[in-house]
């Protein structure tokens, strides 16, 4: 075989006892290649190293274990490239030779490069700030080559319903007492005799009580051993001081963020047992605790559990999207859309047109949008108001709203909790010599 520049190099084809080395052609006008000549390093380099020495890893050559940033830079963009878990990449690097060649590896004969668990903590060392701060790098490069046109914006709210247990107060009490049990493991006896208390109170709403008179007393009780459990970590925390080795330091993070849950979580229960009414912004989870009951009026399902958030899309199909905190005003969803867009392009962006389906006609949010210089407000007005825009923008303002649905697409595709970093400019992307092919999955999300 006629050796090129992108082989395996320096081995032959051949056989030993326990496997084969094999010598394969990658062509130069592989997408992945294409988008590899394309992207920013230098900048990526920057961005990422930044966020990785605030996360303590070993960027600058001091003493101990360095921190490969020649692999690790690239590996990260492959894994959101390829929408891969840290499971899949592991296994994905070992077998692909695109894969080898994209990330520098190819002279490496051994097929294993880094275990699932090296390539899971660089990728969340980053921090949402970190894959947010690359997105908007990737998405500025697919506006110059062309694949993103930032002059339409679309926007609409979606939801994601999280895999979690359908919410109730026991239960969310119990998956807070989990979480303080296993932070306790450093051993304080009277405090993990707390966290078994009210596990078995929790099991005792659920089995033995009966009638709504008996159950609201075991939840009355479980408050109070959840409150005598928070003053008893208090102290431990206080105890502890400042603690610098990683377990002990853990532990106390862990404790502090269930103190806080616990502050917000403890009254609104207890208003739903004196009122009957649940409280705004109720916590259904102990973990999750921006995940919210949001009404969907589905056939066999009213409420679901999960993260609203707002997706925005660009033309050319690039998304990116923000979880949304606090209560969801539709009619202010618009003006919430261009903060995001400005974020990314900048204070003074404005878009020349912006699409919203009628839930944001709002007057106050339409002059606020004309006020901030958006030209064409693509806003499907209520009952018999008058659109904003001349009858030929109307089709693309139909077009866009019907184009596929931002939030119904990704819905489809699936997005959770560790996934919503991922759903920002191209599903996070795309200078170079050569404009590259315009890759299918790029950082930002981008819709077909």
């Amino acid at each position: 075989m006629k050796e090129h520049g992108h082989c395996t190099s320096g081995v032959a084809s051949g056989a030993s006892a326990n496997g084969e080395t094999v010598s394969i052609y990658v062509d130069h006008d592989h997408p992945l290649l294409q988008l590899k000549r394309a992207l920013p390093w230098d900048a990526l380099f920057e961005v990422m190293g930044r966020h990785w020495r605030r996360a303590g890893k070993n960027t600058e050559g001091r003493p101990g274990l360095p921190w490969d940033m020649a692999l690790y830079v690239p590996l990260v963009v492959l894994m959101l490239v390829q929408q891969r878990n840290s499971r899949a990449m592991e296994a994905y690097l070992a077998e692909n030779v695109v894969a080898r060649v994209f990330i520098g590896r190819q002279d490496d004969p051994w097929p294993q490069i880094r275990d699932h668990a090296n390539i899971a903590r660089a990728y969340a060392a980053l921090g949402k700030e970190g894959v947010e701060e690359i997105n908007a790098l990737i998405l500025h490069v697919a506006t110059n080559w062309g694949f993103a046109d930032p002059s339409r914006l679309s926007s609409d709210t979606t939801a994601q319903e999280l895999p979690i247990g359908y919410p109730n107060e026991p239960g969310i009490l119990r998956g807070w007492a989990q979480r303080c049990g296993r932070a306790l493991q450093l051993g304080v006896d009277m405090a993990l005799a707390q966290v078994e208390t009210i596990l078995r109170s929790v099991k005792e709403h659920h089995l033995f009580a009966k009638g709504k008179p008996e159950k609201r007393q075991v939840l009355t009780r479980l408050l109070t051993e959840v409150g005598q459990l928070v003053v008893q970590t208090r102290l431990l925390i206080q105890g502890l001081g400042e603690r610098r080795d990683r377990v002990t330091y853990n532990a106390i993070t862990t404790l502090k963020t269930m103190h806080e849950v616990a502050k917000r979580l403890i009254p609104q229960i207890v208003q739903w047992i004196t009122t009957g009414v649940v409280a705004k912004g109720k916590i259904v989870h102990a973990g999750v605790t921006q995940a919210r009951a949001l009404v969907r009026h589905k056939a066999g399902k009213e409420v679901e559990f999960g993260l609203p958030y707002l997706l925005s899309r660009l033309g050319g199909g690039y998304i990116f999207g923000t979880v949304i905190r606090g209560v969801v005003d539709e009619s202010k969803m618009p003006l919430q859309a261009l903060a995001g867009y400005r974020a990314i392009f900048g204070a003074h962006a404005t878009p020349a047109l912006l699409v919203y389906d009628r839930g944001g006609y709002a007057t106050a949010t339409l002059r606020a949008l004309a006020n901030e210089g958006v030209k064409e407000i693509g806003i499907q007005p209520k009952g018999q108001g008058a659109w904003r825009v001349a009858e030929a923008v109307r089709e693309t303002v139909r077009s866009e709203r019907a184009g596929s649905g931002t939030g119904r697409q990704v819905r489809r595709k699936g997005i959770g909790a560790g996934r919503i970093a991922k759903i920002a400019p191209i599903e996070r992307q795309g200078g170079g010599q050569e404009a590259p092919h315009d890759p299918q999955r790029s950082f930002a999300t981008r819709s077909r």
